[in-house]
């Protein structure tokens, strides 16, 4: 089971952004990964991971803990590849754990919110995880994000990924007929597995860089 694919999935349009902010600054290793998106090879990958959680334990960017639990989430999808299921499972078990804290910490910010729904709408149904992306796609219904039609469309998709796989199949129909009818130029709206959409440039100005950059 792929856990964290899509973090790898337009990355590359984050380098030329993150140089268009006057003033603003990210953290360190945040800013790598924005820049260079994670390590393929696993032991830098740990080393960047760990590096995460020192960065956030100094400077208590809220960027820099939702990066650490992506990092241990990819750890697991390594461990995961190589028959390791003990540590697939420790790695997974920590990564959400502190996906979790993150969104506890900041549970009114609608864009920490996202980020978790980010990870838990593409997973399979996962036990527990869909309900976790049902909440916070419902929580950012309610804010401002709803009226930012691009934002939307990413908030509503996740929505119908969680129904579906939290086996409301009556609701997610019904939320995609909506989709498809308020949002015509969304072209891939699949449930498979591997069709996990790319981020886009709204995602990363809207949601990345702000909260990367403490604002």
């Amino acid at each position: 089971m792929r856990i964290s694919g899509w973090l790898l999935c337009g990355m590359g349009l984050l380098t030329g952004l993150t140089t268009q902010a006057t003033g603003a600054v990210s953290p360190p290793m945040v800013a790598k990964i924005i820049q260079h998106q994670f390590p393929m090879n696993r032991a830098e990958l740990h080393t960047l991971t760990d590096n995460l959680f020192t960065e956030y334990q100094q400077q208590k960017n809220i960027a820099s803990l939702i990066f650490y639990s992506y990092g241990m989430l990819k750890l697991a999808d390594r461990f995961a590849a190589e028959n390791d299921i003990i540590k697939a499972s420790e790695y997974a078990r920590s990564g959400f754990f502190y996906l979790d804290e993150a969104a506890e910490l900041y549970e009114n910010d609608p864009r920490v919110r996202y980020l978790r729904a980010r990870v838990d709408a593409f997973l399979t149904a996962t036990p527990g995880r869909c309900v976790i992306a049902l909440s916070d796609t419902q929580f950012i219904l309610n804010t401002a994000m709803k009226d930012d039609g691009d934002m939307l469309s990413h908030v509503q998709y996740m929505r119908y990924r969680a129904l579906h796989n939290c086996g409301q199949f009556k609701q997610a129909a019904a939320l995609l007929t909506q989709i498809k009818q308020t949002h015509p130029h969304l072209t891939s709206l699949s449930l498979a597995l591997n069709a996990v959409p790319e981020w886009d440039a709204g995602e990363v100005t809207k949601i990345v860089l702000p909260l990367a950059w403490g604002k």
